[in-house]
């Protein structure tokens, strides 16, 4: 892996119970994303928070063109990446105090100054080629990763309509079209906490996380039938 984006053991004390936030990314006209940034804000003063775009409006631009132009996959993917990035420009120019993060140091310096991130995951065309070009790629799946990565807590996927009552079956989850299929081995390998909420379930949220409490449909890990690639 390379260095830039491999998570250092420097500056430990702010890496404790990190969350990531993954926003459908339907959310990206929606008048009440404020509140959601409003939340990872405060949940940024008591540990690391990154959020994670979807890309919204510049992915939907992206499969349009992969639609109408037969696009190799391989464009498609960086596209996203790229489309991901203008998303966490959207959501800073939104909330200035939500600081962008290129790679893990960002998000590092960030957490020290108390200040949640958004991801811009566009480096990943240059530093991790191997997975970009080797992945059936969701923002979901991305985010797991991301989690895995930082070794973070708690990862919560805001969902764009109510929280699916099955939630808790990830593979169905997946069927249905609401995770990416690359999701439930990438939740394998994630050790912490992994909760499903609909966009209208912030204060909620919100106000059990000031309780200390879970909230949202946790989803399973879900046994391995196959040989998963290498990280």
């Amino acid at each position: 892996m390379d260095s830039v984006f491999d998570p250092t053991e420097t500056a430990a004390a702010v890496k404790a119970g990190a969350c990531v936030i993954q926003i459908g990314g339907n959310l990206a006209d929606w008048v009440a994303m404020a509140d959601w940034l409003t939340l990872a804000g405060r949940l940024a003063a008591k540990a690391p928070t990154v959020i994670v775009p979807t890309g919204g409006p510049f992915a939907e631009t992206v499969h349009e063109a992969e639609d109408m132009w037969r696009l190799p996959p391989a464009i498609v993917r960086r596209m996203v990446l790229l489309g991901m990035d203008s998303h966490a420009l959207l959501l800073h120019g939104i909330r200035s105090d939500i600081a962008t993060a290129p790679d893990f140091n960002a998000i590092w310096a960030n957490a020290a100054a108390e200040r949640a991130s958004v991801w811009m995951p566009g480096g990943l065309v240059r530093e991790r080629p191997d997975l970009v070009d080797d992945w059936d790629m969701s923002s979901d799946s991305l985010a797991a990763w991301l989690a895995v990565e930082l070794r973070a807590e708690r990862l919560i996927l805001v969902k764009s309509g109510a929280c699916p009552c099955h939630a808790v079956d990830t593979l169905g989850m997946v069927r249905d079209g609401l995770l990416g299929p690359d999701f439930p081995g990438w939740r394998r390998r994630f050790r912490g906490k992994v909760l499903c909420v609909g966009r209208d379930q912030v204060e909620e949220l919100a106000a059990a996380l000031d309780r200390d409490e879970e909230f949202g449909c946790p989803l399973a890990s879900v046994p391995s039938l196959i040989k998963e690639r290498p990280a």
